[in-house]
């Protein structure tokens, strides 16, 4: 993918290389370990007139989707679900949103947030190309369009509850390949006091905190307020508030209205300026962030290979995505990392792509004596110290490179 999906400028540098990976959210089954799995290169480019930094190679959307079972959920840990009902409550304020508006998420996943919404009152439609997330949001009582944002999945979400006050996509937009044709979709399908509104994270935060890995093949894009505001432009959307937040290591949500008047332009500015003044649209910026997570991988390295050489019983805590970036990253398999461990349904009994480690349950680190967990998911990774203490008191926990628990 060589054009900008933003903008569509063919003046873009690639400037991270991270090797060759699998999809980073497909955990596989028993019987998948022993197939041939794909790899595609992870690399990004730089868009040299609108600041959007994207993936170079596009994974088919019905490869990471509905060929495969996807198995992220948006309601898998406490912190998450605290997350989801401060989203609602501050939005729901912000809109000013009343009972009986109709709010459509598209990648609703399996509609933790829908059913916040619906207890607000709200008529609340679902857009998702997951089936099994489909099927888990329909327990909550989530009425789910099982397909890909775009227009056919708007036109059944409109005829179910008409033209809508809210239209949100959260740690989801930045997974579109065809952004302009789905903000215009959804554009469309606003009412003219609607509000769009998306969370992703913050591309100013990725670089500056040195997170390589929040960059995974589902993540297509990596947005600035640069690029945002200029998307949003093309579309006759104007960003009217924009609020940051330490998920995910950082990430902002963006507000936006069909009203030219109501265009917050001294935020925005605001925002561009500080992003401009960290040289986030330097290409010097990217040489010190690739040599900066090659010394943070060797540095964690050599601390791993001296502790196995002690016969140190070694595992990796939480079967994330940004955790399989890392450990592919960083080479880590069977020789280095006994198992991983999680909470998840979704996830207990499968194995992680690429270093094909046996995923368990976070009982495990107890019953297997476990001497040191490597936390992978340092996102959450306060509240997994704390529970894993619990299980396992006489564990050691580190966490690769300097990244801090959240």
């Amino acid at each position: 993918m060589h054009d900008c999906i933003v903008c569509g400028n063919k003046t873009l540098s690639k400037v991270i290389e991270l090797g060759f990976h699998p999809i980073a959210d497909t955990f596989l089954k028993k019987e998948q370990v022993f197939k041939p799995q794909k790899l595609y290169p992870l690399n990004c480019l730089l868009c040299r007139q609108c600041g959007h930094l994207q993936n170079e190679y596009v994974v088919p959307p019905e490869e990471r989707y509905v060929e495969n079972e996807y198995s992220y959920t948006a309601s898998n840990s406490k912190i998450s679900c605290a997350h989801w009902q401060e989203y609602c409550d501050t939005v729901s304020q912000y809109i000013n949103l009343s009972p009986q508006d109709h709010v459509i998420e598209f990648g609703s996943n399996d509609g933790i947030l829908l059913e916040y919404f619906t207890k607000k009152g709200a008529k609340a439609t679902g857009i998702d190309p997951s089936p099994s997330m489909a099927k888990l949001a329909a327990k909550r009582g989530v009425y789910t369009v099982n397909s890909f944002l775009g227009k056919t999945a708007l036109s059944v979400a409109l005829k179910r509850g008409g033209k809508a006050k809210l239209i949100c996509g959260n740690n989801v937009f930045n997974h579109i390949f065809n952004l302009n044709e789905s903000v215009a979709a959804a554009s469309q399908a606003l009412r003219p006091d609607g509000y769009f509104v998306f969370e992703s994270p913050y591309l100013k935060d990725t670089i500056e905190n040195y997170l390589f890995d929040m960059i995974y093949h589902e993540h297509i894009s990596y947005f600035s307020i640069k690029s945002a505001d200029y998307l949003f432009k093309k579309h006759g959307l104007y960003i009217t508030n924009i609020e940051h937040n330490k998920y995910h290591g950082g990430c902002i949500r963006v507000y936006a209205q069909k009203d030219l008047a109501l265009y917050n332009k001294k935020l925005v500015t605001d925002y561009i300026k500080a992003e401009q003044a960290s040289k986030l649209f330097s290409l010097e910026t990217y040489k010190k962030f690739m040599a900066k997570i090659a010394k943070d991988k060797f540095a964690t390295l050599n601390q791993i290979y001296a502790l196995k050489k002690q016969g140190k019983k070694i595992a990796a805590i939480g079967a994330a995505t940004k955790g399989n970036t890392l450990m592919n990253y960083y080479k880590l398999d069977s020789n280095t990392i006994d198992f991983v461990t999680d909470s998840s349904p979704q996830k207990i009994g499968k194995y992680t792509p690429g270093s094909y480690l046996p995923i368990l349950h976070d009982r495990k680190l107890a019953s297997e004596k476990v001497d040191v967990g490597l936390i992978i998911s340092w996102n959450i990774g306060r509240f997994l110290a704390e529970k894993i203490k619990k299980i396992n008191k006489n564990i050691r926990l580190i966490v690769p490179g300097e990244k801090k628990l959240l």
